[in-house]
């Protein structure tokens, strides 16, 4: 079966000068195999034009990425409560909107930190799945975003079908939750939870970017 996602891909769809990938020596030992072959081979983006942003520490410098911060090193890390076991060596990889986005480098997991909350939420179930996402949305942008494209005609079936296509490739970000459009749920009501961060994103994309 052929991977989710490879570098050429990201290649067709993002600038090759804002995929950064990095060298075997600056990732940590005992890095789980499939996040090792992300950051080494398929690579993340770092577009502001994009949803998801890598932490400033990677990119430090002439020859960036940098070090990766552990979230030993996050402010106000010692207000959080009830976290995995180890989740202090967590690798911190960037952040979507106000959201903390880390890697669990032992199972290659990737969970979000939301903004405030103090609390750790599952984001993808490996990093393949994030590179993914992010992908996805930048083949769709032109019919989202009228900042690249006046040809926006229908950003809600775009929305609607990321998600689905999403949820075919990782169902984790999504089990348990109702989509923003969803006719069964407020998400406007004052009492409503706060949207998880790919559902976030994809309510910008349901309302189309000007």
């Amino acid at each position: 079966m052929p991977p989710l996602v490879d570098h050429a891909m990201m290649e067709s769809v993002f600038p090759a000068e804002e995929i950064e990938t990095w060298e075997e020596e600056k990732l940590p030992a005992g890095l789980h195999a499939s996040a090792r072959t992300v950051l080494t081979e398929v690579g993340l983006p770092h577009d502001r034009s994009s949803f998801f942003l890598l932490d400033g520490a990677l990119l430090e410098g002439e020859n960036t990425p940098a070090a990766f911060r552990r979230c030993a090193e996050l402010d106000h890390f010692s207000a959080y409560e009830d976290m995995p076991k180890g989740w202090e060596n967590w690798l911190v990889i960037g952040e979507i909107f106000y959201d903390v986005v880390v890697l669990d480098p032992e199972s290659g997991t990737v969970y979000c930190l939301p903004d405030g909350e103090y609390r750790a939420l599952p984001l993808n179930r490996d990093l393949v799945s994030f590179a993914y996402f992010a992908y996805l949305l930048q083949v769709e942008r032109p019919n989202y975003d009228f900042s690249v494209s006046e040809d926006v005609e229908d950003s809600e079936a775009v929305a609607i079908s990321l998600r689905e296509r999403m949820i075919q490739a990782d169902p984790l970000p999504f089990e348990g939750v109702e989509p923003a459009w969803s006719e069964e749920f407020d998400w406007d009501d004052d009492d409503a939870p706060r949207l998880p961060p790919w559902d976030a994103v994809l309510s910008n994309v349901y309302e189309s970017i000007d």
